[in-house]
C-alpha cells in the first residue's frame, strides 16, 4: 500500500493522575463486552460506562454507536462507522494513567475486531482504506500534543495488518491479512522495560517495534481508531468494524510476581503469629 504517515492525536484529560500498579495480572479497564448495564444500546460510546469511564471522543466525525449488530460474543459491540470527510479520522478512549513501575512494565490493549469490505470509490492500489484498530497514547507531559507510543490497524480495503514505524509514524504492512466480515483479536502490547510495542493478530506476534515517539514515560490512554490510510483518501474513505470485548490489562513480570508472593507470605506470617498470641 506505500508508506503513509498519519497524524498523531491523542484523548486528553483534564487532569492526570496516576493509578498504582496492580498486584496481578488484571484489568485496567474491562469493558465487559459492552453490554448492559454499563453501556445502552443503540447511544452514542462516548459518555457510556460513567463509573469505570467515561468514554471520551476526539473532535472526528466518524461515530461510534453500541448496538446489537454483530457483537462477538452476548448481545452488544460497538459499530465504528468512519465518515467520508477530512475530519473523518476519529478516536474513542477512557482515560486511565499508568506510570511502569519495577515488575510492572508490560501493559496489553486487547478488542475483538470485526472489520467490513471497504466499498468506497477510489483507486485501485493508491487509495486504501479506512483503517480500524487500536493506540496507544502517553499525554502526561504534553497534553495538547499527545505522544504515540504505538498502533495496530486493518485496512478495510486490503485486509493488510498495519503498525507504525518508530520516529517516521510511517503505515508499515506486517505482511499479514486477514478476512474481512470475521472477528479477529487485536493485541497492542507496551513494554516500558524494553522501549518497545508488538502487535498481535489472532495470538500471533507479528510485529515488534520501538516507541514511535521518544520521551515515553506512561501509558495514559488506548484509543479504539479509524482513520483514512491514505492522504489521497481521506475525504472519501469511509467503512465499518464492530469492536467487542475491550479491555487494558497490567502484565506483572516475574519480579514483580516475586514481590507479591513476598508481600503475601508475610502478610501470612504476621496473621498466624496474631492467632498464637491471641
Amino acid at each position: 500500500m506505500g508508506s503513509q504517515s498519519l497524524v498523531k492525536l491523542g484523548l486528553v484529560a483534564a487532569a492526570v493522575a496516576f493509578a498504582a500498579p496492580v498486584a496481578s495480572a488484571a484489568a485496567i479497564y474491562d469493558s465487559a463486552g459492552f453490554e448492559s448495564p454499563k453501556f445502552t444500546a443503540n447511544a452514542p460510546l462516548a459518555g457510556q460506562d460513567v463509573i469505570n469511564g467515561p468514554w471520551l471522543k476526539d473532535p472526528g466525525t466518524s461515530t461510534a454507536v453500541v448496538s446489537n449488530v454483530n457483537p462477538f460474543g452476548g448481545s452488544q459491540a460497538v459499530t465504528v462507522t468512519r465518515a467520508a470527510s477530512a475530519t473523518g479520522d476519529t478516536r474513542w478512549s477512557v482515560t486511565k494513567p499508568q506510570a511502569p513501575a519495577t515488575g510492572f512494565n508490560v501493559f496489553d490493549i486487547d478488542a475483538d475486531v470485526r472489520v467490513e469490505q471497504a466499498t468506497f470509490s477510489g483507486t485501485p492500489a493508491t487509495d486504501v482504506g479506512p483503517l480500524f484498530g487500536l493506540e496507544a497514547y502517553d499525554s502526561a507531559t504534553t497534553p495538547l500534543l499527545p505522544k504515540l507510543i504505538g498502533s495496530l490497524y486493518i485496512d478495510a480495503t486490503t485486509g493488510d495488518v498495519l503498525y507504525q514505524q518508530a520516529g517516521s509514524g510511517l503505515l508499515q504492512e506486517t505482511a499479514t491479512i486477514v478476512s474481512r466480515g470475521a472477528y479477529h483479536h487485536l493485541k497492542l502490547r507496551v513494554d516500558f522495560g524494553t522501549g518497545k510495542y508488538q502487535a498481535y493478530v489472532d495470538n500471533n506476534l507479528l510485529r515488534t517495534e520501538s516507541f514511535v515517539d521518544p520521551g515515553i514515560l506512561a501509558i495514559t490512554d488506548a484509543p479504539i481508531s479509524t482513520v483514512a490510510g491514505s492522504g489521497t483518501s481521506i475525504s472519501t474513505a469511509t467503512g465499518t468494524a464492530y469492536f467487542d470485548n475491550y479491555s487494558i490489562n497490567v502484565i506483572p513480570e516475574p519480579t514483580g510476581a516475586a514481590l507479591i508472593g513476598l508481600a503475601l507470605a508475610g502478610l501470612a506470617g504476621r496473621r498466624r503469629r496474631e492467632v498464637s498470641v491471641a
